[in-house]
């Protein structure tokens, strides 16, 4: 099996904002090195979030709010059930652990089958949708949500990551 974005999944949804506890990270594109970034993020996230006395209400995620073609700019977190007592992430430092929220409003969504080197082609696939799709453009600051520990898996084809990208009505 190969990777693939399911497109016969995508669909938009509604949602509502769903607080968060995360890091933001900045990189020029030459020195990128993203998964050592996810590596250190999200443990350091996890274990903060226990140790302020929230709980974790979904799986991790990244979400893009600049990729390229000098910079990424990336909040990494994980959604929570019960917020733990931490500042605003606007207001911390590079790589502090902070609350932030994704946001509420129309999406779309697909699923990503594969390993994480498919999911370019994922955002490709659900943009060019989104551009089908009448009276919605695309907004800013999609995300992924690693449904699937990658670790766990025992056949790296299967691991499912959902892409959200934020609508904007037209």
């Amino acid at each position: 099996m190969t990777d693939r974005a399911t497109l016969a999944d995508t669909e938009i949804l509604e949602l509502e904002p769903q607080a968060t506890a995360a890091v933001r990270v900045e990189q020029q594109m030459a020195e990128l090195d993203l998964a050592s970034a996810f590596d250190r993020a999200i443990p350091l996230v996890a274990s903060t979030i226990s140790a302020r006395g929230g709980e974790i209400g979904g799986p991790p995620f990244g979400r893009y709010h600049r990729f390229g073609p000098d910079v990424v700019d990336v909040e990494i977190g994980f959604p929570v059930a019960n917020a733990p007592d931490l500042p605003p992430l606007a207001s911390v430092d590079a790589g502090e652990v902070g609350i932030s929220e994704l946001p509420g409003g129309p999406v779309a969504r697909t699923v990503h089958q594969g390993t994480y080197d498919g999911l370019s082609a994922a955002y490709d696939a659900l943009h060019d949708w989104i551009h089908t799709q009448p009276g919605y453009d695309d907004g800013a600051g999609p995300w992924e949500s690693y449904v699937d520990d990658p670790s766990s898996a025992p056949d790296p084809s299967q691991i499912r990551t959902e892409v959200t990208w934020p609508l904007v009505r037209s």
